[in-house]
C-alpha cells in the first residue's frame, strides 16, 4: 500500500478535494451536526464526495475532520467514535466505487490543543490516546493514509504523529495552519515549522486552511530546497456566514488555478483546498495541474534568525499586590460588584475616599456576579486604578467569552495597565430554560490558567508572538467548604502548576473549613491565599447565601445568633467580620473585604487605617 502510495505522488501532482466541511454546512439544515453528518446526513457526504470526484479529485478526506472521542463528548456522542469513523471512511469508498475513480481515501483526523488543555500532562496523553483512537477506527475500517490537517500548533502534530504511528502503519500526510500570515516575519518562522515535519518521514507534509493560496505561497518560497514531499490545501478566502447563510468567499477558480500551478512549480506533491472551495475549484486546480510533476527550483537555504522574544520579568516586579505576597506583607483587598448600568462614577468616587481612609492594597473587581449582567470588570478596574492610583484585581471568566476574546480582551487590559487578574470558572448564566445553556466555556478553568502563562512567557494559545508578554500576577478560587475537598484541593494544585500566582477563597464565617484545607494540604497551601471577610447585616441575607448561593455554607451556630438578635443582626455579623479580620494574619496571606453593593464605603470599619497621605 504504500509503495503504491508513494508511486501516485511521485509520478504526479496529486489533487485532493475542497471544504468538505463548508459544502456540508450549506447543505445540512440549522441543528444539524456537522461532526455527526457521516450518520445523521449520509446522503449529504455522499453527494459532496462524489460532486469533488467529479471535478477530478484524486484523495477524498472523510467526514471526520472533529470525529474524535473529546470533540463528540461535547455533543454528548463520545460513545460513537468507532462509528462515525466507520461510516464516514465507508461513504468515502461507496462514492469511489460509484464514480469508478481510482482514487484515494484519506482519513481526516484534526488537532484537539483547542479542546484539551495540551501544555498539561494528563492533557497530552488525553490528546495521544484520542488521535490513536480514531486512527486505528479509521485504518481498520479502510482508509489508505491518514491526514493530520489543520493543526495549530506543531508539538501537537508531533505528538498526534508518534500516537497514530502507534496504531496504524498507513502513510501520513500532515499540515499546519498559519492564522498570523500578515506579518512578514512570521513567513520564515511557518517556512522553519514545516521544514521540521518534512523531516518526520511522511508521505506529504505542509499546509492547509490558513493562510489563503497567496500567503502559503510565500511559505513554500521561504522553505528553499527540501527533502520530502509538500502538500498544500490552503482556504479561498474567509468563509462567513450571516443570517444562518454561509458566504463564499470571493477567490475564483481561475485564482485557485494559478496557485495550483505556482506551488506545483514550488515543489507541490499535493495541492487541493480548504475552507471555501467548492467543486468549481477543485476542476479549475485539477485542469491547472494536468500532467504536471513536482518541480522545484534549487535554491540556497537561506536562515532567517528569530528575533529574541521578549521575557517578562519576575512576577513580584509585574505588581505591587505580588511583590507585598512575595515578602510576606498581609495584603488588605477591597471587593466591589460594577455597576448595574453605563454609570460608574458613585463607585469610582467611593473607591477613592476607601483609598485615603484605609489600607487598601488593591480593588477586587467582580466580573457579572451570579451571572447577572454588570459593568465589564476590565474596563471599570482600570478606571478605579487610574482614580485611585491601586492595583486591582479585576475577575475573568471563560462563560462569557471565547479563548480569543479572553485573550483579546487581556491584551488591551496589560496595556491599559492593569497588572492582576482573578480567573474563576463563573456562574452559569439563568437564561433559557437550562442553567448554562448560553454560556461560551470554550474552555474550561485550567485552559484559561495555562493560557494566561503562556501570555506571560510571549505566545498566545496558537504559539504565536504578542510581544510586551501581559504577565499578569494571576489568581484563582478555592472553595474550603466544597464538598468534595479532596477534589478542590486537586484542582488548587492543577492550577498553580498551570501558572497561578495566589488563590482566593469562597466565603465562609468561621475558620472550620479553612483549617481543614490547610490540614489536608500538609499546613500550608501551594500558593499564597487571600480569605473573605463579609460582614453580613441581616439574617434574611445569610438564609439566602446558605441556601441559594451555592458553594456557600453558613454555620447554623451563627444562623441562630443572628435569628436571635432580631433588629441588632447587624451587629452580629460586623461583630464576626471584626474578629475574622483580626485573625487573619494567623491563616493566611491577606484578606479580601466584601464592600456592600450599594455603599461600599460602609466596609471601612473592618479595614486598618490609611498608613499613607490619600493617593491621586
Amino acid at each position: 500500500m504504500l509503495s503504491r502510495v508513494e508511486a501516485r505522488f511521485d509520478d504526479h501532482v496529486v489533487v485532493s478535494d475542497g471544504a468538505t466541511g463548508s459544502e456540508l454546512l450549506a447543505m445540512l439544515p440549522s441543528h444539524g451536526h456537522l461532526d455527526l453528518a457521516a450518520l445523521e446526513h449520509p446522503r449529504e457526504v455522499l453527494a459532496v464526495h462524489l460532486s469533488y470526484l467529479a471535478a477530478g479529485a484524486e484523495l477524498l478526506l472523510t467526514a471526520t475532520f472533529a470525529a474524535s472521542r473529546p470533540r463528540l463528548e461535547r455533543l454528548q456522542a463520545g460513545d460513537r467514535v468507532e462509528i462515525v469513523n466507520l461510516e464516514a471512511v465507508k461513504l468515502a469508498r461507496d462514492a469511489r466505487e460509484i464514480a469508478g475513480v481510482d482514487a484515494l481515501v484519506g482519513g481526516s483526523i484534526g488537532p484537539l490543543a483547542g479542546v484539551i488543555d495540551l501544555d498539561d500532562p494528563a492533557g497530552r496523553a488525553t490528546i495521544a490516546a484520542a488521535h490513536a483512537e480514531q486512527a486505528a477506527s479509521l485504518a481498520g475500517r479502510g482508509a489508505d493514509l491518514l491526514v493530520l490537517e489543520t493543526f495549530f500548533r506543531l508539538d501537537e502534530l508531533e505528538l498526534a504523529i508518534r500516537a497514530v504511528r502507534e496504531v496504524s502503519s498507513l502513510p501520513i500526510i500532515a499540515s499546519l495552519t498559519f492564522p498570523d500570515e500578515s506579518a512578514p516575519e512570521n513567513v520564515a518562522a511557518n517556512a522553519e515549522k514545516v521544514r521540521r515535519l518534512l523531516e518526520a518521514d511522511l508521505l506529504a507534509a505542509g499546509v492547509n486552511c490558513a493562510p489563503g493560496p497567496h500567503a502559503t505561497l510565500e511559505v513554500l518560497d521561504a522553505l528553499g530546497e527540501v527533502g520530502g514531499r509538500l502538500a498544500v490545501r490552503p482556504n479561498a478566502g474567509a468563509l462567513v456566514r450571516r443570517a444562518g447563510r454561509l458566504i463564499p468567499p470571493p477567490a475564483t477558480p481561475a485564482y485557485l488555478a494559478a496557485f495550483a500551478r505556482r506551488a506545483a512549480a514550488l515543489g507541490a506533491h499535493l495541492v487541493g483546498g480548504c475552507c471555501g472551495t467548492g467543486p468549481e475549484h477543485i476542476r479549475a486546480i485539477a485542469e491547472a495541474v494536468k500532467g504536471l510533476r513536482p518541480g522545484r527550483r534549487a535554491r540556497p537555504r537561506v536562515q532567517v534568525a528569530e528575533r529574541p522574544r521578549p521575557q517578562a520579568p519576575p512576577v513580584a516586579e509585574r505588581s505591587s499586590l505580588a511583590a507585598k505576597l512575595a515578602a510576606g506583607v498581609h495584603v488588605h483587598v477591597v471587593q466591589l460588584d460594577p455597576p448595574k448600568g453605563s454609570n460608574a462614577d458613585r463607585l469610582v468616587a467611593a473607591t477613592h475616599r476607601l483609598a485615603a481612609q484605609a489600607q487598601v492594597d488593591a480593588f477586587d473587581v467582580n466580573s457579572n456576579p451570579l451571572a447577572r449582567l454588570r459593568m465589564d470588570s476590565l474596563w471599570l478596574a482600570s478606571e478605579i486604578q487610574r482614580a485611585t492610583r491601586i492595583e486591582t484585581i479585576p475577575h475573568i471568566t471563560p462563560r462569557d467569552a471565547s479563548l480569543m476574546g479572553l485573550q483579546s480582551q487581556l491584551l488591551g487590559a496589560w496595556r491599559s495597565g492593569l497588572r492582576n487578574v482573578l480567573a474563576i470558572s463563573g456562574d452559569p448564566s439563568q437564561l433559557g430554560d437550562y442553567p448554562g445553556v448560553h454560556d461560551v466555556y470554550h474552555v474550561d478553568i485550567f485552559e484559561l490558567v495555562r493560557a494566561l502563562s503562556r501570555m506571560a512567557e510571549g505566545v498566545d494559545c496558537a504559539g504565536n508572538p504578542v510581544g510586551d508578554p501581559p504577565a499578569f500576577c494571576l489568581g484563582v478560587a478555592v472553595n474550603p467548604g466544597a464538598d468534595d475537598l479532596e477534589a478542590e484541593i486537586a484542582r488548587l494544585h492543577r492550577k498553580a502548576d498551570a501558572g497561578a500566582h495566589f488563590a482566593m477563597s469562597q466565603v465562609f464565617f468561621d475558620w472550620a473549613p479553612w483549617e481543614r484545607l490547610l490540614e489536608r494540604c500538609g499546613g500550608r497551601l501551594p500558593i499564597p491565599g487571600l480569605v473573605a471577610v463579609w460582614p453580613l447585616g441581616s439574617l434574611k441575607l445569610a438564609l439566602r447565601l446558605h441556601n441559594e448561593v451555592p458553594g456557600i455554607v453558613v454555620p447554623e451556630s451563627f444562623l441562630r445568633q443572628l435569628e436571635s438578635a432580631g433588629p441588632d443582626a447587624a451587629k452580629v455579623g460586623a461583630e464576626l467580620a471584626h474578629r475574622m479580620a483580626a485573625e487573619a494574619p494567623r491563616y493566611a496571606a491577606g484578606a479580601y473585604y466584601v464592600a456592600p453593593f450599594r455603599n461600599p464605603e460602609e466596609i471601612l470599619p473592618f479595614l486598618p487605617p490609611a498608613a499613607h497621605p490619600p493617593k491621586g
